[in-house]
């Protein structure tokens, strides 16, 4: 399973810090992740946008192109709100 790790603004805006979970199969990029992960509502979509978010794919940062597994620890740090 992926472990999702959030950071900055996103932990009090989506309700949690961390999560882990098997990626549906349309996720293979960190830009697919994000685009799910939009999906769940508006505090996601807010907090998730590609301009305001740095990540790291098993500690090193990674652009949004970059691929991810369900073995892999993604930590997501948002550097304000897209609106």
């Amino acid at each position: 399973m992926a472990t999702i790790l959030y950071f900055g603004c996103l932990p009090d805006l989506v309700g949690r810090g961390e999560e882990t979970f098997f990626l549906p199969k349309t996720v293979k990029t960190v830009a697919n992740l994000l685009d799910y992960l939009r999906q769940r509502g508006d505090q996601w979509q807010a907090g998730l946008n590609e301009q305001l978010v740095t990540v790291t794919v098993n500690k090193e940062f990674k652009d949004m192109e970059a691929e991810i597994s369900d073995q892999d620890e993604i930590a997501i740090v948002s550097k304000g709100l897209g609106r």
